[in-house]
């Protein structure tokens, strides 16, 4: 059984102290990483496609990813002491000779620690575009501070440290575990599992959370402003400890410690039972 809360806002989420291990059973290598599932188009021009790949030594520091206009970043969880970063190109063109000419010509590049995305002076006319997806393989302990415009921004089944920024897109939390900030600017926020300290924010969007098991173990706090319209769907609701007033709204379910905070500005509040 699942608990879901959903909100548009601020949400400050800590899911509790980080396992001493946790055993990660998801390999995902250089050469497994898939670009065949990325669908682009460009409107009516053909499509040509590319692939680029190389890897980054984990002692660069934090590894700052941040690919052209409309491109996206999925972070998934990989081993060793290095991070393996596929680059997955398209690009349109009024023939296809054209359109494969401008896909070659998209460079993936390293400078220190952050990755670029560089294309040719007029790939961005009107009758020529191109866009990248990178794919990163993450070792356990990964620092990275991704960032992407009009583009999604995902991570699944990684440990480590991660700034995550999207401007006009959307970002996808799905059992990541560490210290995660995430920021999102008319685009929502999706968090399912995971374990560790989480601030996500994000404006003009919804935030999405999913917490895992049959009953609240310990505590979780809900607040709004008093505009903000409630949904509350569970037994819990109806027990748990209100504090309503002129200016605010707060929810607590569960015993103390309160470990998982939501807040919003404005913004509407639903829990329900899954």
């Amino acid at each position: 059984m699942f608990r879901t809360l959903a909100l548009a806002g601020v949400l400050a989420l800590a899911l509790g102290p980080e396992p001493s291990h946790a055993p990660q059973t998801r390999r995902v290598d250089l050469e497994a990483a898939d670009c065949s599932q990325i669908n682009m188009t460009f409107g009516d021009n053909d499509v040509a496609r590319a692939e680029q790949r190389i890897t980054v030594p984990v002692s660069v520091g934090t590894l700052e990813i941040r690919p052209d206009a409309n491109g996206g970043v999925r972070i998934e969880h990989g081993t060793g002491n290095s991070y393996s970063i596929t680059a997955c190109i398209g690009a349109g063109a009024r023939t296809m000779a054209e359109a494969q000419a401008a896909a070659d010509n998209v460079r993936l590049a390293i400078d220190g620690s952050r990755v670029r995305v560089t294309g040719s002076a007029d790939s961005g006319s009107r009758d020529r575009s191109w866009s990248v997806q990178l794919i990163v393989s993450a070792p356990d302990g990964a620092a990275i501070d991704a960032q992407t415009s009009n583009g999604p921004l995902g991570a699944t089944g990684v440990s480590g440290t991660f700034t995550m920024t999207a401007s006009n897109g959307p970002i996808s939390l799905n059992d990541v575990n560490g210290t995660v900030r995430a920021r999102a600017s008319n685009g929502p926020i999706s968090v399912e599992g995971g374990r560790g300290q989480f601030d996500v924010e994000t404006a003009n969007g919804p935030i999405h959370v999913r917490l895992s098991g049959s009953r609240y173990q310990s505590g979780v706090e809900i607040s709004s402003s008093y505009h903000s319209p409630w949904s509350c769907r569970i037994e819990a609701c109806r027990s748990g400890n209100r504090d309503w007033d002129d200016r605010t709204r707060s929810l607590r379910l569960g015993a103390d410690p309160v470990v998982v905070r939501l807040s919003t500005v404005n913004g509407p509040v639903s829990v329900s039972e899954r």
